[in-house]
């Protein structure tokens, strides 16, 4: 039984992804990693500090590093967690006045907060280099565990860094939002 040719679909290879289609993919990849990374972080904490309990009450001898080591790990799922929370815009904002706004303004207000807030977060990844270069160079050790402070200041610029390529991207769309119609500009 021969079938004929038009009946057949033959599905295309697909071409390369786009620009927008390649960024949503790593940023997706970049989200999954983020959260197990601060779901395994989590657990830890939680297990070291139910070891040190368990031990301090059975066994009448606490675990010495325990309380360092989950503070550190605390302090890199508050940092990563953040990023995951400004990623997907469930940090604290106030919206009353863009509400209030015409479309217009609104829009000029929402890009010019945008704008605010890339300028914050690239001071604070700059900062943050800075911070965990000094800490590194001091050789500032913790003491319950011989772990360089640099280490766990790393969070600070690796954080701020992500939420900034994410802020840099969410102002182009809200720019494209805002102004649609695109100008070319002609050489002189």
């Amino acid at each position: 039984m021969d079938i004929p040719a038009s009946a057949v679909k033959v599905e295309e290879p697909p071409g390369p992804l786009g620009a927008g289609a390649l960024l949503e993919a790593v940023r997706s990849l970049v989200e999954r990693v983020l959260g197990a990374l601060c779901a395994v972080l989590l657990a830890s904490m939680v297990l070291v500090v139910f070891a040190n309990v368990v031990a301090r009450y059975w066994v009448n001898a606490s675990i010495g590093w325990s309380e360092e080591v989950s503070r550190f790990m605390f302090i890199w799922v508050t940092f990563l967690g953040s990023v995951l929370a400004f990623r997907k815009g469930e940090h604290l904002g106030l919206d009353l006045l863009v509400k209030a706004l015409p479309a217009t303004a609104a829009h000029v207000v929402l890009v010019a907060g945008d704008l605010l807030v890339v300028g914050a977060l690239a001071y604070l990844t700059i900062g943050g280099v800075d911070m965990t270069a000094d800490s590194l160079a001091s050789g500032w050790v913790s003491s319950a565990v011989p772990v360089p402070y640099g280490y766990v200041y790393l969070v600070v610029p690796v954080s701020f860094a992500l939420m900034l390529l994410d802020g840099v991207a969410k102002t182009v769309l809200d720019v494209r939002t805002a102004f649609p119609g695109r100008r070319e500009v002609e050489p002189c």
